[in-house]
């Protein structure tokens, strides 16, 4: 074996025990966070209604109370993707792009933040938004990517109106 065969197969070695200990990672992440509870399905009568607000972004992903590095790999809350954010009186459905839609009922809302990171993606100051929110005994926090200045601004005035303006952030 030449040298030049010995460096690119023991490259592809090493990339391959790289990938599988990704893989194996997140799913030992999912399997201890089987205590986290399902997210509540979008309510179709709501997907009928004309909501408050409505918006396209990025679902960022979502974290476990206010640990924004301690991503939610469980129920595929982790999985970032495009996304339709619409604000109802009833609560906040996040249609997601390739991934389950989530609905956070009024009720389960803590409070409303902008932030300037969250696993997976760091940007600019206050560039994410960032929504705690109680799912069954457990606090997590969703992090959003809103592209336009307007959108964003719109969408977190419509989300402190729900939330009557609790902050911790």
């Amino acid at each position: 074996m030449d040298e030049t065969t010995f460096i690119v197969t023991l490259t592809s070695a090493i990339v391959v025990l790289m990938i599988l200990g990704i893989i194996f990672g997140r799913r030992n992440r999912t399997k201890r966070q089987q205590y986290v509870p399902i997210p509540h399905e979008v309510p179709a009568a709501l997907l009928e209604k004309q909501p408050q607000t409505a918006v396209e972004g990025t679902y960022v992903s979502t974290v476990l109370g206010q640990e924004l590095l301690e991503r939610v790999t469980a129920h595929r809350l982790g999985n970032p993707a495009e996304a339709q954010i619409e604000v109802h009186h009833d609560g906040v459905a996040l249609l997601r792009a390739g991934e389950p839609n989530i609905f956070i009922p009024t009720a389960d809302l803590v409070t409303v933040s902008t932030v300037s990171g969250i696993a997976g993606k760091f940007v600019e100051k206050d560039g994410i938004l960032a929504i705690t929110w109680n799912l069954g005994d457990v606090e997590v926090t969703t992090g959003l990517r809103i592209e336009s200045i307007t959108a964003h601004q719109q969408l977190l005035t419509a989300l402190e109106q729900l939330t009557n303006g609790r902050q911790t952030a």
